[in-house]
C-alpha cells in the first residue's frame, strides 16, 4: 500500500469515526432540548453546517489530488516531446550529412538510454531497429541514396510509434 493511499484510508476512517460520533452527540443534544424548539432548530442547523463541511472537504481533497495528477501527466509529456524532438533534430542532422561516424553512434545510443526513461515499448523497438541499421552504416563512413531511403523509411516508423506514444498520454 502507497503511502498516499494509507493517508487516504487514515482519512476515510477518522471521516467516518468523526461522522458517527458527532452525530452520537447531536441526537443525543436534540433528544435532550426536545421541550426547547428553538435548541432543536439551533442544533438541527449545526448538524447540517457539519456535514456539508464534510462533504465539501472530501470533494475538495478529491479535486485537488486531480489537478496534481493532471499537472504530474502535463510535466511527464512535456519531458517525452522534449526528448523526442531532441532524437529527432539529431537524427535530422546526421541524414543531412553525407558521412557518418562511430560518434553519431554513440551519440544515438546515449540517445536511446535518455528516451528509454519515457519512451513506450513500440519506441523503443523502432529506435532498436534504427541503430542496428545506423551501425551497419557507420563501417563505411559514408550514406549512400539507398541507406538514405531505408534510414528514412525507419525514421518514419519511429516517428508514427512516437506520435502514438505521445497520443496515447492524451486519453
Amino acid at each position: 500500500m502507497t503511502r498516499l493511499q494509507r493517508d487516504r484510508v487514515i482519512f476515510i476512517s477518522l471521516g467516518i469515526v468523526l461522522t458517527i460520533s458527532t452525530y452520537a452527540f447531536l441526537r443525543y443534544s436534540y433528544r435532550l432540548s426536545e421541550g426547547f424548539p428553538f435548541s432543536q432548530e439551533i442544533i438541527a442547523a449545526i448538524m447540517g453546517a457539519i456535514i456539508t463541511i464534510l462533504i465539501t472537504a472530501a470533494l475538495l481533497n478529491k479535486q485537488t489530488e486531480v489537478e496534481l495528477l493532471k499537472e504530474e501527466n502535463l510535466k511527464f509529456m512535456e519531458l517525452k516531446s522534449s526528448i523526442y524532438t531532441q532524437l529527432l533534430d539529431y537524427i535530422e542532422d546526421i541524414i543531412l550529412e553525407e558521412s557518418v561516424s562511430y560518434k553519431d553512434l554513440i551519440r544515438l545510443r546515449i540517445l536511446n538510454q535518455k528516451i528509454s526513461f519515457v519512451a513506450s515499448s513500440q519506441v523503443l523497438v523502432a529506435f532498436g531497429k534504427f541503430i542496428d541499421f545506423f551501425s551497419e552504416i557507420v563501417q563505411d563512413n559514408k550514406l549512400v541514396e539507398q541507406e538514405v531511403d531505408k534510414l528514412l523509411r525507419l525514421v518514419g516508423d519511429l516517428s508514427i510509434q512516437i506520435r502514438y506514444d505521445l497520443m496515447e498520454g492524451h486519453r
